[in-house]
């Protein structure tokens, strides 16, 4: 239902905008891996889409809608409303550590501020599950550069990650439940980590683009001192193709 009143919305707001807007449409594998012990990496399919009518917009999995903000040559900004699928979670067959457990992925929703000076750009943003998964929240601060050289584009940034102690515990923690004699019970605190990401877009032609994700986090003292986990990072990425669209 959230899907098609989204979509209805923008639909509504295209037919009344007469000015053109790119739309990048492309498809492609995600892959993330797992920090858990003896757990695979995930590949998943995944749409990617992007776009942004100053209305309402769609940044490969997260979309939103402005409700303040300003466009200028040199400098934008926009506080939206946003939303966006949580890829974490894992299953009791990933691994025999976590045998007789399981965490479900889950979707959240919050707020959000973007701005953009030149070709340096910052967000904040805010979620919250609404699932009830974690039944807690998670925030994001990001400053990147858009790096034009021709038919590429490179978008690097960092990032600081804050997860709320319910957010950990439900993702790295162990119920007392759950706990066995190589498993004891783990119930971590909040905990704030950071990262590193690039986006690389190669335009072949006008319509047709590659695209590059790549991304590396690290884990937090709080989620490495748990008794499932064994890495010290996780890494994700993704490989599309794109086909640009004027609406």
């Amino acid at each position: 239902m959230r899907f098609f009143l989204l979509f209805s919305l923008l639909f509504i707001s295209l037919v009344a905008d007469e000015k053109k807007t790119p739309l990048f449409v492309g498809a492609g594998p995600y892959i993330q891996s797992q920090p858990y012990k003896g757990a695979d990496a995930v590949v998943v399919p995944s749409p990617v889409i992007f776009f942004d009518n100053h209305l309402f917009y769609v940044r490969w999995t997260r979309f939103g809608m402005y409700v303040l903000g300003d466009s200028k040559d040199d400098f934008s900004w926009g506080v939206s409303l946003t939303a966006q699928p949580r890829p974490f979670g894992y299953k009791s067959s990933d691994s025999p550590t976590l045998r007789g457990m399981s965490r479900d992925t889950s979707f959240e929703a919050g707020a959000a501020l973007d701005m953009e000076y030149k070709n340096t750009f910052f967000n904040i943003v805010f979620f919250h599950d609404i699932l009830n998964k974690s039944n807690s929240y998670m925030s994001r601060i990001e400053l990147g550069q858009h790096i034009d050289m021709g038919k590429l584009d490179l978008y690097p940034s960092i990032l600081a990650i804050y997860h709320a102690d319910k957010f950990n515990d439900y993702y790295y923690g162990v119920k007392p439940s759950e706990a066995t004699a190589f498993r004891p019970a783990y119930s971590p605190s909040s905990s704030i980590s950071f990262g590193f990401q690039t986006y690389v877009k190669y335009a072949f032609t006008k319509e047709w683009s590659a695209l590059l994700n790549f991304r590396a986090d690290t884990l937090s003292k709080e989620e490495q001192d748990s008794p499932i986990v064994s890495d010290k990072y996780m890494f994700s990425g993704l490989i599309s193709a794109m086909y640009r669209f004027e609406i």
